[in-house]
């Protein structure tokens, strides 16, 4: 992504990025027909990706005898999974994820032209060249995957059986185009941790506005107009951290598993291709887990520093109603807004990133010793 991308021009990346499988969601005003459509799509994708995991699954049970392909038959069934999960996601949170997308559209056709300056100083020239970097390696792995069958004289783009002849046409053609559309889903499902990671950024810069705003507050009517804006805040935060919560479960769930048998693979007596394909993956699973945990932790700071700009106000020669005011708002945001992780899962920040790395490392460091004990004890 360039320097001059702007926020309006950020949105509607990860949007394009979401083209795909239609998961922005659609204006409340549309047509239940629409709707009945986009609902539909969602099912018929989760049948296709059914349809590649059971493909995927049957090439496994037939050859565990040989571990190359057996691995390469497991390397494709977390994406898939992971699309499962998330269109599951989407259509049980759906509701919510409208409203704070509307409400995040609603802020961005809003903004005033000093407001949007901050944005782009603060956030979006500082972040979006990571996410960009994401949406594309994610896409560009997409494109590797349509190269495959060609560059390695193989089939099919996945290592997949069937319990009939597909290797004649049209069926072979059939199969092949059924594996690049599911590859494009789990593309585009990749994607779907930048939007939600948007959603908690431009929170953030909501906090971040309004935090400049009282800076410059000069009596009790502006103050009065600030203290209804966090009100409002505090309310729509909770939505988002509500909606993304379930989305960050299953990508963290899944890139879990997904790091521990890259672990076990890479320790096994494999081919070097398969292990660099392990170190490819396991790098893209440790992105997603970042692209939620750095929002996540931006937005604990930014929503308690609303109670050191309003602590900064001159309220020492203010009334007795102002002062209580304050106080109020201060202790409310000491309670910051947390993306709390279902099933008594830790909320998502940095911290918790860096113990999930260090959880990670000592499973796989735990495998490769037992794995070098059974070798020398055979």
């Amino acid at each position: 992504m360039q320097k001059n991308i702007t926020l309006k021009k950020a949105i509607a990346v990860v949007k394009l990025s979401l083209f795909v499988i239609w998961f922005w969601p659609l204006p409340l005003n549309t047509s239940k027909c629409k709707m009945l459509c986009m609902k539909m799509y969602q099912y018929i994708c989760i049948l296709l990706t059914i349809a590649v995991l059971l493909s995927m699954i049957y090439a496994l049970v037939k050859n565990l005898d040989d571990l190359d392909l057996l691995i390469k038959s497991s390397l494709g069934l977390f994406p898939c999974s992971h699309v499962i999960g998330n269109i599951l996601c989407h259509l049980t949170v759906y509701k919510r994820l409208q409203c704070v997308t509307l409400g995040m559209e609603k802020f961005c056709a809003l903004i005033k032209p000093h407001e949007e300056a901050i944005v782009q100083r603060e956030y979006v020239d500082r972040y979006s060249k990571f996410y960009g970097f994401c949406l594309s390696l994610f896409y560009m792995s997409l494109f590797g995957l349509f190269m495959g069958p060609i560059m390695l004289d193989e089939p099919l783009p996945a290592p997949a059986e069937f319990p009939f002849d597909a290797s004649q046409q049209p069926l072979r053609a059939i199969t092949y185009m059924h594996q690049i559309v599911v590859g494009l889903f789990i593309a585009a499902h990749l994607c779907v941790n930048a939007f939600m990671a948007l959603l908690l950024w431009l929170t953030s810069a909501r906090f971040k506005l309004l935090t400049e705003e009282l800076r410059t507050v000069t009596n009790i009517y502006d103050f009065a107009k600030c203290i209804e804006k966090h009100q409002q805040l505090l309310v729509y935060a909770g939505e988002v951290a509500l909606t993304v919560r379930p989305f960050a479960l299953v990508t963290v769930f899944f890139s879990t598993v997904s790091l521990i048998v890259f672990g076990l693979i890479f320790i096994a007596k494999v081919s070097f291709s398969l292990k660099m394909q392990c170190v490819l993956l396991a790098t893209s699973a440790l992105l997603e887990v970042f692209m939620y945990s750095w929002p996540a932790e931006h937005l604990i700071h930014i929503s308690t520093n609303i109670a050191q700009a309003v602590f900064e106000m001159d309220w020492y020669d203010e009334s007795e109603y102002l002062r209580k005011n304050i106080q109020i708002v201060i202790l409310r945001s000491q309670k910051p807004i947390l993306v709390v992780l279902p099933c008594g899962l830790p909320a998502l920040s940095l911290r918790y990133y860096a113990s999930y790395l260090s959880t990670i490392f000592s499973y796989f460091t735990t495998m490769r010793i037992m794995f070098e004990e059974e070798e020398s004890g055979v």
